[in-house]
């Protein structure tokens, strides 16, 4: 008898994703290539394909009523998302970044891991932190 794996959700269980708030995704490609751009002297630059997730991060604005992208640096294997969803929603977290996703693959040779890290914001010092970490993750980014 083969052996399945059985993947865990790493959703909060209980949790409702269309429920007003705002989360900090992180988005990575498989296997972590450099396929977006690269960092120079602290900046990020974007190539082609960098400059296509940048249009369709801005594009699912307008594709989903009551979502709004507070913030976002896309890095060369990786982007961060502050993504807050107003109320009156009615579609999940995962099927919005589902559609981002495909949209990118169908324009541009990226994939995805299979899945993406979110973190609910509790509080306004939760807030400004990530906002932080997510501005400085360029400069960040050659000390690692």
């Amino acid at each position: 008898m083969p052996f399945y794996y059985k993947r865990c959700s790493i959703r909060l269980k209980k949790w409702d994703y269309t429920k007003e708030g705002i989360y900090f995704v992180t988005i990575c490609i498989q296997g972590r290539e450099c396929l977006l751009g690269e960092i120079i002297e602290n900046i990020m630059i974007l190539n082609h394909t960098g400059k296509i997730v940048e249009k369709e991060l801005t594009n699912m604005q307008k594709k989903f009523r009551n979502v709004i992208i507070n913030l976002y640096q896309i890095m060369p294997n990786h982007i961060h998302i502050l993504l807050e969803i107003k109320k009156g929603n009615d579609i999940r977290i995962g099927n919005i970044i589902r559609y981002f996703k495909g949209r990118v693959s169908s324009k541009a040779k990226v994939y995805w891991q299979r899945n993406y890290y979110e973190h609910i914001i509790r509080n306004e010092k939760e807030y400004f932190t990530i906002c932080d970490y997510i501005i400085n993750n360029p400069v960040e980014w050659n000390r690692k």
